[in-house]
């Protein structure tokens, strides 16, 4: 039996839902104040020194204490004790918040506790104490110092705190081979929470209760990250770290660097090379690094050896060997896909024939009584050729040479027109980002429910990244052209095959990037949110349903 981690009492009694999404599912996605704490426990640690007699409270023992105990079931490190003059010892805790007024007790079930210290920072304090006192060491109390205001505060360990421990200590037991707890209902917490942007606790609300309509959802979740997209595509670059900065060296020796702190991906095209310490440094930073071939085709992305939540990869192995599971997921982003294609036409082409709006509404309808994959596949093959037919209708000519055209419809591998070059690309990126959002969530990239199984490919990515085409990669495509942000002069345009210069690329990565982080209002909760957290919201709302908390899945359809 696994021995539950002493810090994890401390989640479990703030909310259960996050214990089990950071203990049971392995989640965890450091904060502003995860960062602050672990920066404060680092300094006090290289600040300890050996105690000597009437020394104040903190200077404490020279090392932190690694203890566990079978029959209580639990182990941690105690960051410092302090032995007093009755012979007790007492573990030392600090943390980032404020010491609550003590104007009031708390309850935690059926237990009343003092109301000097938060329930959650007193529980993890006597599990302390108990461990010292299963090791020989005899504890009665302990303390803990708030650095928000600078208190220190003495908490007893009292039969109702003692009970309150142990209850916990068997909760965490029962919920390791439970599913994952309903969400607070509009709570205070969540907005502290370094997790709320994985458990979605209003959304989930939202989506799984009948009269969720009324459930209103509060501006929890960050709308986009501050962290940027680092692309090398020039041949003969060499990528490699300094410190906390990774640094690019170009082939004429010229050399930039950037903090690796602000870095949320790095893309490499064609022949670059990347050092051994840079990759290990972002695997362990969670910075994920995808390949492509000089033309931009993906040939993989990098994550470390274990990745997050095992379980939900169990489930979609289960899942996914049921044909009927896969059709309802099939049939689900198919039709998302079809009526984001619709969107784009109504909005964006010009001297179209309207019937086209029309077929398109009736093939989504008709998706959703498909009952079977072929006659799914069918559907969608009628549908696409519809909407690469009236794609044209959506770009502005603009400078293009006698006898040349932009766009002889859908061709690839190797792409004959700027048009079908610029899309080949941007689904390149696409893949690139949907992969990542998927393996963030634990989600298996190559195991999909529509795309065909092979060796290499990445089914599932395939088939989530259906209903973003339209809407991210052919959206960019359109207003690059369109804007004349990329033209004519920018392809190589052969007999057989087109493709970018290296300056229209550089111009098209950042006018992608531009869309990733483009806010939109979400067509269910209502707020904004860039193109790139929808992605992972997707792959979140994916994997829950999988996991069984969700009723259904139902991909986003713009409006």
């Amino acid at each position: 039996m696994q021995a539950i981690p002493i810090r994890m009492l401390n989640e479990l009694a703030y909310c259960e839902r996050l214990y089990h999404l950071m203990h049971v599912q392995g989640i965890f996605e450091a904060s502003a104040d995860t960062i602050e704490g672990t920066g404060q426990h680092e300094r006090a640690e290289r600040r300890r020194r050996p105690s000597d007699a009437g020394q104040g409270l903190w200077d404490l023992a020279p090392q932190s204490l690694h203890l566990g105990d079978e029959l209580l079931g639990i182990v941690g490190k105690l960051d410092a004790i302090r032995f007093q003059e009755d012979g007790y010892w007492e573990p030392i805790e600090s943390k980032h918040s404020s010491a609550p007024r003590g104007e009031r007790s708390f309850r935690l079930g059926d237990w009343e506790l003092d109301g000097c210290a938060w329930p959650n920072d007193q529980v993890q304090l006597c599990a302390q104490g108990l461990l010292l006192k299963a090791n020989g060491f005899p504890s009665e109390s302990g303390r803990i110092y708030y650095r928000g205001n600078k208190k220190t505060v003495r908490v007893a360990f009292s039969e109702d705190l003692v009970a309150a421990t142990l209850a916990m200590i068997q909760r965490a037991r029962e919920l390791e081979n439970a599913s994952m707890p309903a969400p607070l209902v509009n709570s205070e917490k969540c907005f502290r929470c370094s997790l709320n942007s994985i458990c979605l606790p209003d959304e989930t609300i939202r989506l799984t209760r009948p009269e969720r309509e009324s459930v209103s959802i509060r501006n929890i979740v960050p709308s986009r990250d501050d962290l940027g997209t680092v692309y090398v595509s020039e041949p003969g670059s060499r990528l490699g770290k300094r410190g906390f900065e990774l640094t690019i060296t170009m082939k004429d020796g010229t050399q930039s660097e950037v903090p690796l702190k602000d870095i949320r991906h790095i893309s490499l095209f064609g022949n670059v090379q990347i050092s051994t310490q840079l990759m290990h440094e972002c695997m362990e930073s969670g910075i994920s690094v995808s390949f492509l071939t000089s033309a931009g085709r993906l040939v993989g992305v990098n994550h470390p050896l274990v990745t997050k939540n095992v379980l939900v990869r169990r489930e979609q192995f289960r899942k996914f060997d049921d044909e009927r599971e896969r059709l309802v997921l099939a049939r689900s982003v198919v039709r998302a896909k079809i009526l984001n294609q619709r969107t784009l036409l109504r909005r964006n082409a010009r001297d179209m024939d309207k019937s086209v709006l029309g077929d398109l509404f009736e093939h989504a309808r008709r998706v959703e009584q498909a009952s079977s994959m072929e006659s799914l596949l069918g559907i969608e093959g009628i549908a696409a050729k519809q909407y690469m037919q009236a794609f044209p209708a959506m770009l502005k000519v603009g400078k293009v040479p006698p006898g040349e055209t932009l766009m002889n419809g859908r061709n690839r591998r190797p792409p004959k027109d700027p048009v079908n070059a610029l899309l080949s690309l941007a689904y390149s990126l696409l893949e690139r980002d949907v992969y990542a959002a998927l393996a963030a969530v634990g989600l298996d990239p190559l195991l999909g429910f529509y795309h065909r199984i092979e060796n290499g490919r990445p089914s599932l990515v395939l088939d989530m990244m259906e209903p973003f085409r339209a809407i991210v990669a052919d959206s960019v495509v359109i207003r690059t052209l369109n804007t004349g942000e990329v033209s004519w002069d920018d392809f190589y345009v052969g007999q057989e095959s087109c493709s970018l210069k290296s300056p229209g690329r550089k111009r098209f990565f950042q006018a992608y990037e531009r869309r990733m982080h483009e806010k939109v209002t979400h067509p269910v909760f209502e707020y904004k949110l860039s193109y790139r957290r929808m992605m992972e919201l997707e792959a979140r709302f994916l994997s829950r349903y999988l996991m069984g908390e969700l009723p259904e899945y139902r991909p986003i359809v713009t409006r």
